[in-house]
């Protein structure tokens, strides 16, 4: 049997919002925006929190380009790029964010007699930026269900798709750099680590679409609740278990 961590315990998907779009969300309207959007939004508006404007891209840092000449392979003038990005085709394709609050909110554990209970809570960086992503959240209480309709949802609209963690690197990275070039896709699960507060669970789309995409999933009201944004951050939530004691 696997032993239980605080890495493979406990975890809830939540998804913020407008509290207009999280109602049809629960209703079964899957949105989802491509890559291109949340660059988009950060070089329009300079929003650095929903939006990145290296999404989706391989962005490399402190970077030498020399040039050579063709024929002779003379070295010709170099320069330097503090950071440098590429494209790798996938900016067009729509993505589904979502928050995952579990073992990097881990804060203590307690026993009492045979009863374990763990405490998790918000950081204080996620209590002073969630809120710029919607007023309301719709908390996902079954995050197993949840990922099966999703996923017929878009296996019967003729959709495939990746879903994973999103992982943060701070500099070139080496396990970032094979990872991506072992299978290109990969890149829309890479962020830096300046949006390492998200914690996001991403659902990516295998289509090019020109803004969004739209799928229905069914009605989510019996796997969901939807609350206020400033009522969830007031709160920690406790997991309590019973355990084995050694004899």
């Amino acid at each position: 049997m696997e032993k239980k961590t605080i890495e493979n315990g406990w975890s809830m998907l939540m998804k913020f919002g407008a509290e207009e779009n999280l109602k049809k969300l629960q209703k079964g309207q899957l949105y989802m925006k491509n890559l291109q959007y949340y660059v988009d939004l950060e070089k329009t508006t300079d929003d650095e929190d929903v939006g990145d404007k290296y999404d989706g891209q391989m962005v490399l840092q402190d970077v030498k380009i020399t040039m050579y000449d063709y024929e002779t392979g003379a070295y010709v003038a170099q320069m330097d790029a503090p950071i440098a990005s590429m494209n790798l085709g996938y900016l067009q394709c729509p993505v589904f964010c979502m928050f995952m609050f579990d073992y990097r909110n881990h804060v203590e554990e307690e026993l009492t007699g045979d009863i374990a209970k763990v405490r998790y809570q918000f950081t204080e960086e996620q209590l002073s930026r969630l809120p710029n992503f919607g007023s309301h959240v719709l908390l996902i209480k079954d995050g197993n269900e949840f990922v099966e309709r999703v996923k017929n949802g878009l296996l019967n609209a003729g959709y495939g798709y990746t879903r994973d963690f999103v992982q943060y690197h701070d500099g070139n990275i080496l396990q970032h750099m094979q990872e991506v070039a072992k299978d290109d896709m990969r890149i829309a699960f890479w962020k830096r680590q300046k949006y390492a507060y998200q914690q996001e669970y991403r659902i990516l789309a295998h289509v090019q679409v020109e803004d969004h995409l739209c799928v229905d999933i069914g009605d989510l009201s019996d796997i969901t609740q939807l609350v206020p944004t400033s009522d969830l951050l007031k709160t920690y939530i406790e997991v309590s278990f019973k355990v084995q004691l050694e004899e």
